[in-house]
């Protein structure tokens, strides 16, 4: 399991990655529970698609006009690049 960004993390599975976000819950074991948000072949797909659904969830509350939703693609983009230098720098 890789921690991504927020609660946010990829899962390896026998196909290749499974983005899934953490509930805050834990089942009746203490483990905890994830939402499945896709299934991904590669990790850079998985980064892919954490990036559009991020967009997605910071986006969908609102009305924006494009130069600020472009602003909100961009944060999100930064704030994925700083996860993935900080996790190289280690």
């Amino acid at each position: 399991m890789v921690h991504l960004i927020e609660n946010y993390y990829a899962l390896t599975n026998n196909m290749g990655f499974t983005l899934a976000v953490d509930k805050g819950k834990t089942d009746k074991d203490g483990n905890k529970i994830y939402d499945t948000v896709g299934y991904c072949g590669s990790f850079e797909e998985t980064i892919s698609l954490l990036r559009r659904k991020v967009v997605d969830q910071r986006l969908q509350n609102g009305s924006y006009e494009l130069s600020e939703a472009l602003a909100v693609i961009e944060n999100v983009k930064e704030e994925i690049k700083a996860a993935i230098t900080n996790e190289s720098n280690q």
